[in-house]
């Protein structure tokens, strides 16, 4: 069957006059008038200008069908928002009944211990009161201390700056180098990115609620100074290098960090200063980034170069593109309203867990995942100076052998927080 010179539609030879989807005229030219050029001429030119009429047409067609895609997306999304808020306010409503259930019952033995008599009993010789010391929330009975930051959140028509507060406690490391750790409060989030999210992966699924225990959390990523201060102490199980990183500057993160090498730090450290330092789970990890978000990034639904350190020649959604610096950097100032600054980008961050392929019989207490068989990857969150922003969410995953290290690896770590 022959097809149409503008489209390449098939039709039946002889059968019609023109093609049945663009409606060029198919009837060929007559012999004798083939063999005048200017005729020829004209029916060339005429032709070349439906082919380009029609492409015009075909390409309007597409990007008419990409949008609607994208309205479809922004229509499934809000679906999504829209149950999240169903589901909060049905939980919101049952711990409300709860509370008047409870606060019933409580009236209804108020009123009736109002009406019994008192009942008679034996004098005894009155004793000295033990008086219990209110315990404070602070971690190994450090005093914490308070700090202002700023935080922002990117919206289309601009930026939203939010001034904050959030308490931490110094950790004297050596002479004049601290590390500060910030009170991250317990609660409950859902882990893992919705279906509508922009660069998810199927390892970011199913999404599940967790509830984490109150932590503290290092409010920067490991400097290089912290690290050489905890490697000059004596070796535990494992030697470490002083000066492990290719982007050398004692304010700059240590990189080139394998994850036996952040254990071997937190077991010196808890040692050095009898606490209980770790890496984080990574639902602590997941946790502590959003600080209350649900947002691909603390920021909101784009990241920018000024506020994170990642491959800016790429943008996310709505956001625009920048200076890609190549390197890591030093502490950002802008936090997220835990109080925490790097989440995003500058260096990958090892967490404690095994690498498991989605969140399939994960736990919800927050706890650490570790695998049944020999554990051969280790998880890692956050992005790195290298990467696209999308692998900077904060549902973003990855995972590495623990004896690996890179440019773009390091580290921060977590203290148990004692009520």
């Amino acid at each position: 069957m022959p097809r149409c010179s503008v489209c390449q539609t098939r039709y039946t030879a002889n059968k019609t006059d023109r093609c049945p989807l663009c409606g060029w005229d198919i009837q060929p030219l007559s012999f004798v008038t083939g063999m005048i050029p200017e005729v020829s001429q004209k029916e060339a030119i005429r032709l070349e200008w439906a082919k380009q009429l029609w492409s015009k047409a075909k390409a309007c067609q597409d990007q008419a069908r990409q949008i609607q895609l994208q309205f479809e997306a922004i229509s499934d999304r809000e679906k999504t928002f829209q149950a999240q808020l169903i589901q909060q306010k049905t939980e919101f409503e049952a711990t409300l009944k709860q509370y008047e259930t409870t606060i019933v019952a409580l009236q209804t033995k108020l009123d009736q211990a109002l009406i019994d008599p008192i009942p008679e009993v034996e004098e005894t010789p009155i004793e000295e009161p033990i008086i219990v010391e209110k315990q404070t929330f602070v971690p190994s009975e450090r005093s914490l201390k308070s700090f202002h930051f700023e935080t922002v959140v990117i919206h289309p028509s601009g930026r939203e700056i939010q001034s904050k507060q959030a308490l931490f406690y110094d950790e004297t490391l050596y002479k004049d180098i601290a590390l500060e750790m910030v009170a991250i409060p317990g609660g409950r989030f859902e882990m893992g990115s919705p279906a509508t999210e922009t660069g998810r992966d199927l390892h970011e699924n199913p999404q599940h609620w967790v509830n984490i225990a109150p932590f503290a959390m290092s409010r920067f990523l490991i400097t290089q100074a912290q690290w050489k201060a905890i490697a000059a102490l004596p070796k535990i199980k494992r030697t470490l290098n002083l000066y492990p990183s290719d982007f050398e500057g004692d304010d700059l993160p240590v990189e080139q960090i394998s994850w036996f090498d952040a254990i071997e730090f937190c077991t010196r450290l808890s040692q050095q200063t009898g606490q209980s330092y770790r890496l984080p789970s990574e639902a602590e990890w997941e946790y502590a980034c959003r600080a209350g978000t649900i947002t691909p990034f603390h920021f909101g639904d784009t990241i920018a170069v000024d506020l994170a350190n990642y491959d800016a020649n790429y943008v996310y959604r709505f956001g625009t593109t920048g200076h890609y610096r190549q390197t890591t950097t030093s502490m950002m100032s802008i936090a997220n309203s835990f109080g925490l600054s790097d989440m995003h980008g500058n260096v990958w961050e090892w967490c404690a867990d095994a690498w498991h392929e989605n969140y399939q019989g994960a736990p919800t207490d927050g706890s650490v995942w570790e695998a049944e068989d020999e554990v051969t990857y280790r998880v890692l969150r956050g992005g790195a100076w290298y990467c696209l922003p999308e692998l900077c969410r904060s549902a973003q995953r990855h995972w590495n052998q623990p004896n690996m290290t890179g440019s773009g690896i390091g580290f921060r770590v977590v203290c148990e927080m004692k009520n």
